[in-house]
């Protein structure tokens, strides 16, 4: 019997790998992008822990990420007002910009893989992998 958990990893690094060719043209990768999105979903400015729990990453793999962005001037830190030991995160008007013309095909990749699972609509396929990863979090916990 195939393992779920291995055909899941084959997808998420193919659908990875062709993002990452697509932001090619952008000079930045899906690290990077997750980061920027989160920033700018926000509409406001976030600390690194923020950014590191939402995405559920060490803060420590956030850091050369951060750094990355910063040099091409695609985020501004500034330090906390209540809390000078830490850092808010926002983005620059180069990376809002980017970030409107950004075609990364979302729609359509997700819009297969709802029609390939059964599911009738995308909408319904993101609640039931928000149910795993909740079920998923719960046993670790």
């Amino acid at each position: 019997m195939e393992n779920i958990g291995q055909l899941i990893k084959q997808i998420s690094n193919y659908l990875i790998n062709d993002l990452n060719n697509r932001l090619k043209e952008y000079d930045i990768t899906f690290s990077q992008l997750q980061v920027l999105l989160v920033i700018d979903e926000s509409n406001d400015k976030l600390s690194q822990k923020d950014i590191a729990d939402i995405l559920k990453i060490k803060h420590t793999s956030l850091i050369d990420v951060l750094k990355i962005l910063e040099r091409k001037e695609l985020i501004i830190k500034s330090i906390n007002k209540n809390d000078v030991k830490c850092n808010e995160l926002a983005l620059s008007k180069k990376a809002k910009d980017m970030i409107r013309h950004l075609d990364l095909g979302r729609d359509e990749t997700q819009e297969m893989i709802a029609t390939t699972l059964g599911y009738s609509s995308v909408e319904e396929m993101l609640s039931k992998f928000r149910e795993v990863l909740n079920k998923l979090e719960e046993g670790v916990k």
